[in-house]
């Protein structure tokens, strides 16, 4: 999955750059694990954790701050010139197939023998996105609503992205009821 991610990166730096970020899945390893650690510590912007007021050694030491920025802003999942325009009608198409990768993933974690499949929000804020829900009384009401599979430990066996309708139609979930009142019986997950 990472070294996709790597080869995607460098394409899409190519294309609209014309010259490549010339990234490794060993580099792209090391920016996931400090984007992880910004997210345990957080400060107002992305550029403090170099800052000398406020530098925070675990990001800081990792890479330089120019080429974090540099492969955060190139990173890609997929390469845009080679999807057709049949996978382009999948609202996440520009990452299914890191998506569809770290589900296999989730599969083969063995299932506990409690398990609980609910709702859940990845929050985002921004504002070019066709599949941003807003729930009442979320921690955070603004975000990717996500159907998931956990067993007691908490740990995630499975997953689905809820993609809202798709032509008025609302469109459903493998996981989820996705509005419908059908009953989960014979539900494979369960």
């Amino acid at each position: 999955m990472v070294e996709a991610l790597a080869q995607n990166t460098n394409e899409y730096s190519f294309q609209e750059r014309g010259t490549s970020v010339n990234t490794t899945a060993k580099e792209i390893e090391k920016m996931l694990g400090m984007y992880l650690k910004m997210g345990l510590v957080q400060m107002a912007g992305t550029r403090m954790y170099w800052e000398t007021e406020t530098r925070y050694s675990p990001v800081a030491d990792v890479m330089p701050r120019n080429r974090f920025q540099s492969l955060l802003t190139s990173l890609h999942f997929v390469n845009n010139m080679t999807v057709s325009e049949t996978e382009k009608k999948d609202k996440l198409w520009k990452l299914r197939l890191w998506l569809d990768s770290f589900r296999e993933k989730c599969l083969q974690v063995v299932p506990e023998e409690h398990n609980s499949v609910d709702e859940m929000m990845i929050p985002f804020k921004g504002k070019f996105s066709s599949i941003k829900q807003y729930m009442r009384g979320k921690p955070n009401p603004w975000g990717f609503k996500v159907w998931v599979r956990t067993g007691i430990s908490g740990m995630m066996c499975d997953f689905d992205v809820y993609q809202g309708s798709v032509n008025g139609i609302r469109a459903k979930s493998e996981l989820g009821l996705s509005g419908t009142k059908q009953p989960f019986v014979g539900h494979p997950f369960l």
